[in-house]
């Protein structure tokens, strides 16, 4: 069966049942904890402000209470500020032909299949989001330490499209704020070049094109893009050693004929719209962690203080058992999968070997750490992102280092261990 052929119903389903009249309180629609009633309606749109989502989602919960007048209302003064809102036009349309009969389903309206389907499941994904909110008293379980120099970090919850924004509050991650976003034409999970997937891991924001830097590169083009792209780090060190493939995976805006594009609609890039990618990017430097994850759990702060202490103590038995020199004890951490560069795990205990033989003393440092929960459909794995300040007898460096455990069993082994490139 093709995905489209199951994916009208399931939608239209969902949907259904969103906008199915409400149980109570049926007659009122909300926004941000403003209740308003077929009388105030005006108040409601003015607590939205100029915030087309909390409209759109006042807009189909009005429906949903059979506000019907109170719906037009909203969406009107919707499309009066987004004209290119392609969804708000297709509730528009539902609004006009409830006039002449019921509302079963969002766009009743006869219209290509695919876009239809696109726009009911922006519909659906935007009102999920806010019918269960991200409980901003928990912790995303991805984010499990942050280095201070670290102010953002930002997850994307792909099967939900959206993308969370938590600042750095002592090595706490605090919510900030939140965004619908689009993803690939055929989901998440990319492993190879122009598979129109999103990739699913940890990445980090490598650098900013404005939008006048797009427009000399790429011309005509560079309007796909909004009002700009901040790269990412696609493919890292774990998606080189998986055999992934693929480049140019960005955050960026949306092309100027539309204000909001289908929850799958990129080629693997994140995707916000423009006003939302400009608040976005006051939250971005080049460093900035973006975990893409294909649903974010999140846990207590309990919970994650415990995760975040057991990954701390993995990586601070590492550092001492090579400072140690005791060879045996320190290739412990290490798994029969291991690699580094070229070298597998018997080459790298050779090469230890007789390093650790030729030391007196060595002193090893960690600075700037931080720790992630390394999204994966395969296993838990942990991943360390530091800068390394090593000292010996006879050697002395600094680096970036990432290192990689797989759970094996109840430990941690280490299972990649490589410097950014």
């Amino acid at each position: 069966m093709k995905i489209r052929s199951w994916l009208k119903p399931a939608i239209s389903l969902s949907l259904i049942a969103l906008l199915a009249p409400a149980s109570s309180s049926g007659d009122s629609a909300a926004v941000h904890g403003v209740t308003a009633s077929r009388d105030n309606v005006q108040q409601l749109i003015s607590a939205a402000g100029n915030h087309p989502e909390q409209l759109m989602v006042a807009a189909l919960t009005a429906i949903r209470g059979g506000q019907l007048e109170n719906a037009t209302r909203i969406i009107d003064t919707l499309i009066a500020s987004k004209p290119n809102y392609r969804l708000a036009h297709l509730v528009k349309g539902d609004l006009l032909m409830a006039q002449v009969r019921p509302i079963t389903a969002m766009g009743n309206a006869d219209g290509p299949t695919d876009k239809l389907n696109d726009l009911r499941l922006e519909a659906m994904r935007r009102l999920e989001r806010y019918q269960a909110p991200p409980p901003v008293n928990e912790i995303p379980a991805n984010l499990l330490y942050l280095a201070e120099k670290q102010t953002y970090a930002v997850v994307v919850d792909a099967s939900r499209s959206r993308i969370f924004v938590y600042r750095n509050d002592g090595g706490t991650p605090k919510y900030i704020t939140d965004f619908y976003v689009t993803i690939g034409k055929l989901g998440f999970g990319k492993s190879r070049e122009g598979d129109q997937r999103s990739p699913v891991g940890v990445y980090f924001v490598t650098g900013k094109l404005p939008r006048e830097q797009l427009d000399k590169t790429y011309g005509a083009q560079a309007d796909l893009y909004g009002v700009g792209a901040w790269p990412l780090s696609y493919p890292n060190d774990w998606d080189r050693r998986e055999g992934r493939t693929g480049h140019g995976i960005w955050l960026h805006g949306s092309p100027a004929d539309t204000y909001s594009r289908a929850p799958q609609a990129s080629n693997g890039c994140v995707v916000l719209t423009n006003p939302d990618m400009g608040t976005l990017a006051t939250y971005l430097t080049t460093g900035t962690p973006v975990v893409i994850s294909p649903k974010v759990e999140w846990i207590s702060k309990e919970d994650w203080m415990m995760r975040r202490d057991a990954a701390r103590a993995e990586l601070e038995s590492w550092r001492k058992d090579w400072e140690s020199l005791d060879t045996t004890r320190y290739l412990s951490h290490y798994a029969e999968q291991f690699t580094s560069g070229s070298l597998n795990l018997a080459q790298w205990r050779t090469q230890k070997a007789q390093v650790n033989a030729s030391k007196r003393w060595v002193k090893v440092q960690l600075e700037e750490v931080s720790l992630f929960a390394y999204p994966t459909p395969t296993g838990a794995m942990l991943m360390a992102n530091f800068v390394q300040n090593y000292q010996s007898d006879n050697l002395s460096n600094r680096m970036q280092k990432r290192l990689y455990w797989n759970r094996s069993g109840s430990n941690w082994k280490i299972i990649l261990e490589g410097a950014p490139t």
